[in-house]
């Protein structure tokens, strides 16, 4: 009889597994920008000379050098100085959770280089020390600082190569 009971649950097992393999469609389209769940956009507003956002399958650039010089004749930030430019772009989380949003910076003095969220411009706390937290449907306005001052940078130099925004839900 005993050896019968244990038969009986050989054969019909744990329910346990060690692998699984099983396909499922997943369908995920890239969005320009200004339409992606995070959405990056120019502001339009005064500054928006310096912000590459043709809003049609485009990215967000900003373009503070020779190649995007301005009607004035300016092709650059100046060396040993602070420069503030207000109101450059828009972050808004076009999703369905609250997130949190950050980003990281690359080039050889991207340390000279901070980014301020609307309301906290230049107080200390840029986006890159601490996230922001976007519920669905809010943004906020980004404007820029870039402080050479006692550094040694010269005319040419590249500050900033590329920023990188990650947004983490947040629940």
């Amino acid at each position: 009889m005993g050896s019968l009971a244990a038969a009986a649950v050989a054969v019909t097992g744990t329910g346990a597994f060690t692998n699984v393999t099983a396909s499922r469609n997943v369908d995920v389209a890239v969005a320009d920008d200004a339409s992606a769940y995070l959405r990056l956009e120019g502001t339009g507003g005064a500054n928006s000379e310096y912000v590459t956002d043709d809003g049609n399958g485009g990215t967000l650039s900003i373009d503070l050098d020779a190649s995007n010089a301005t009607g004035g004749g300016g092709d650059g930030v100046n060396p040993d100085a602070v420069t503030q430019i207000d109101d450059l772009f828009h972050i808004e989380n076009q999703g369905t959770q609250e997130v949190e949003v950050s980003l990281s910076k690359t080039g050889d003095n991207s340390s000279l280089v901070k980014f301020y969220k609307d309301g906290n411009a230049y107080d200390g706390d840029s986006i890159g020390s601490s996230p922001v937290t976007l519920g669905t449907g809010s943004s906020v306005t980004v404007s820029i600082e870039i402080d050479t001052v006692g550094e040694s940078v010269s005319d040419g130099d590249q500050l900033l190569g590329s920023v990188t925004f990650t947004a983490t839900a947040t629940n």
